[in-house]
């Protein structure tokens, strides 16, 4: 494993509310240059690093395009990637502009299609790459027949698939060659409720004082990369502990990469496919 030190550039997509934002503040903190992507800038804490704000919305596959390609073109080393961006999947279907179940989108395919634009230019692999998913990822399935449209909508399940994907994704991004781990933060206060209802805004925030803070669960995942103790492409909480992912069906999954491929490809002209 490389020493933590050796670059000190990470990029955070989602890095402007919750999680993301707290991310951002606390690599900063420890002296790193942080590229952060979200959909608004954002006022900055502890800037003792460099901070680069690029807009980026994550529900347009062809924003996220441009993104990826004005990284790439930078040509910059990123020791460190943290696909963070997401959203509660909405109460009802919502449908992306370009065609996908929004947090289907959101959640997993746009960090799919960053990273496919990403890594190709990278100089050197980045050290470590984590895709941030959720506890409730085990409720997620795997089979062709199971993913989410109009017609089977859940919302519950729509956001437990995009997360179980983010696990699965750093699987994939492991037997590729990179090494990385799905982070696991539990249940704390963040920002990600905002597409949920009035009623569902006024619950959290009484419960979010009762929560673990976005802060400390941002300390947590900074530990563990400081400490070196990644798992590849395994699941690691914020308190360190390392768990191996439910086994699904392989040919599941080479169906479902194949269409994955299949539903970015448009978007990487000019790029060399890396994963």
């Amino acid at each position: 494993m490389g020493d933590i030190k050796k670059y000190k550039r990470i990029l955070i997509t989602g890095g402007t509310s919750g999680l993301g934002r707290s991310l951002v503040n606390e690599f900063l903190a420890n002296g790193f240059e942080v590229v952060a992507l979200g959909r608004q800038n954002i006022p900055v804490q502890n800037k003792t690093g460099t901070y680069e704000y690029i807009q980026c919305d994550f529900s347009k596959l062809d924003t996220v395009k441009k993104v990826g390609n004005k990284l790439s073109e930078d040509g910059k080393e990123y020791s460190y990637i943290i696909n963070n961006a997401g959203i509660l999947s909405p109460p009802g279907f919502h449908q992306s502009e370009n065609g996908f179940e929004l947090s289907y989108q959101v959640n997993f395919l746009s960090h799919v299609l960053l990273t496919q634009l990403l890594l190709p230019e990278n100089i050197s692999k980045p050290q470590c790459i984590v895709n941030i998913s959720s506890p409730i990822y085990v409720k997620g399935r795997i089979k062709p027949d199971q993913l989410i449209h109009e017609g089977n909508y859940h919302v519950v399940q729509a956001y437990a698939q995009s997360k179980l994907f983010m696990a699965l994704f750093s699987e994939k991004l492991y037997l590729d060659g990179f090494s990385g781990f799905s982070f696991n933060p539990g249940t704390f206060s963040s920002g990600i409720y905002r597409m949920q209802q009035k009623w569902f805004h006024h619950m959290y925030k009484i419960a979010a004082p009762f929560m673990v803070s976005s802060d400390r669960v941002a300390k947590g995942l900074y530990r563990i990369i400081h400490a070196k103790g990644w798992s590849e492409g395994k699941m690691v909480n914020r308190k360190g502990k390392i768990s191996a992912l439910k086994t699904y069906d392989a040919e599941f999954k080479k169906i479902f990469w194949n269409r994955v491929d299949t539903q970015i490809e448009n978007f990487l002209s000019g790029s060399k496919p890396v994963l």
